[in-house]
C-alpha cells in the first residue's frame, strides 16, 4: 500500500528517565522513514528532558511555556503535517510494527476516526488493556478479555491513540484545553463519534506501557477531582438534551454512591474531591454550555449511534473509575 505521512506526537513533562526510551522506539519504527515525523511537545520541563530530546535529530520540539498537562498536545495541531496524528505519552515504547499496523487498519475503513493500540506492560510484558468501557453514568474503565485479545473491535475510547488530523482541525483542538489530564480521551472519541467516526481497537498495534511513570500510581484526591470534573463535563456536552435530562438521576446518584463509598472507607479527601468537582461544574456551567453549543452544532449522528459503545456490565468491576 501507499503509506501516508504520519505525525508521532509525544507529550513530555520532566521525563528525563523515560523520554529517551520512548523516542528510540519511534525512530526504529518499521515504517518508511520519510513518511513520518516525530514531534515532542514539552510542558515546560525543569529537568534534563530537552537535552535528551535534542539528541534525536528526527525529533522536532514544541515548547509550552507552562505545564498544560496532556492537553498540551494541542500545540502541535498547526504544525503537525501528518494525515494522522498519533498522540503518545512519554512513558511508553512503541513496538516496531505498531505504526504500520495502525495505519493499515485506518486506511482500510473510512468510518474509523481513532485507532486504539493494545496496551502491554513494559516490564512484565503482560497485557494491561485490550478494551475500555463507558457507562451511562459516565464512569469509565479498562478491561482484559483473553477471549478477545487478538480481536479487532470497536471501543469507546483510549488515551494513547492515532486520530484523523482533519477531524481534529474541524474542532480546532485535539483535547479540550480545560481538561488538563484524565477523561480527555473519552471526550475526544465521543466528539468524533458524533461526526460518525468509530474508535477501533487494533491488537496488532502494540504499545509497551510503563504505566503512569510521570504521575503517581496511587489515586490521589487531585486525580479524583479531575476525573469527576472532566467526565461530568463530557456528559453535559455530548448527549442530546433529552438524554442529558433522562440520564441525570443515574449520573448524579452514582456520584453520591462514590462519595458515600469514600466516606465509609475513610477516604475523606477523595469524597471532598468529588463534591468539589460537582461544584466546579455548577460554577462554570455557562462555560460548559458554550462548549456544548459548539459540539452539538457539528453533530451528524443521533444518540442511538453514540450509545452503541456504552455498557453497564463492567461498572462495578475492579478497574472502574468509580
Amino acid at each position: 500500500m501507499k503509506y501516508p505521512f504520519i505525525s508521532l506526537v509525544v507529550v513530555n513533562y520532566n521525563g528525563e528517565e523515560i523520554i529517551g526510551k520512548c523516542l528510540s522506539s519511534l525512530v526504529k519504527a518499521d515504517y518508511p522513514k520519510n513518511k513520518y515525523e516525530i514531534i515532542a511537545v514539552d510542558n515546560a520541563s525543569t529537568d534534563n528532558s530537552l537535552s535528551i530530546i535534542k539528541g534525536f535529530p528526527k525529533a522536532k520540539i514544541i515548547r509550552n511555556k507552562t505545564n498544560l498537562g496532556y492537553v498540551g498536545v494541542n500545540s502541535c495541531l498547526g504544525r503537525a503535517r501528518g494525515k494522522y496524528i498519533f498522540v503518545l505519552n512519554n512513558d511508553l515504547e512503541m513496538e516496531k510494527k505498531c505504526l504500520k499496523k495502525a495505519v493499515e487498519a485506518i486506511e482500510k475503513d473510512n468510518s474509523i476516526g481513532v485507532i486504539a493500540p493494545k496496551f502491554v506492560n513494559y516490564y512484565s510484558r503482560n497485557v494491561e488493556s485490550n478494551g475500555t468501557w463507558v457507562s451511562r453514568s459516565f464512569y469509565t474503565g479498562h478491561y482484559i478479555d483473553r477471549n478477545e485479545e487478538q480481536k479487532a473491535k470497536e471501543i469507546p475510547y483510549l488515551g494513547i491513540e492515532m486520530i484523523r488530523a482533519d477531524i481534529a482541525k474541524k474542532f480546532g483542538y485535539i483535547y479540550d484545553k480545560d481538561y488538563f489530564i484524565y477523561g480527555e480521551d473519552l471526550d475526544l472519541s465521543l466528539r468524533f463519534r458524533l461526526l460518525g467516526y468509530k474508535t477501533m481497537y487494533v491488537p496488532d498495534a502494540v504499545i509497551y506501557h510503563m504505566h503512569a511513570a510521570t504521575t503517581k500510581k496511587s489515586r490521589s484526591h487531585k486525580m479524583t477531582f479531575l476525573l469527576e470534573r472532566n467526565l461530568l463535563m463530557t456528559y453535559f456536552k455530548i448527549l442530546s438534551f433529552k438524554n442529558t435530562l433522562l440520564f441525570f438521576p443515574y449520573v448524579f446518584s452514582m456520584r453520591m454512591i462514590g462519595i458515600l463509598k469514600d466516606i465509609l472507607t475513610l477516604q475523606l479527601m477523595n469524597a471532598f474531591a468529588r463534591i468539589k468537582a460537582i461544584f466546579w461544574i455548577a460554577a462554570h456551567f455557562p462555560l460548559v454550555m458554550k462548549k456544548r453549543k459548539k459540539i452539538q452544532g457539528m453533530r451528524k449522528k443521533t444518540d442511538k449511534f453514540l450509545l452503541e459503545v456504552f455498557s453497564e456490565k463492567r461498572l462495578f468491576g475492579r478497574k472502574t473509575n468509580l
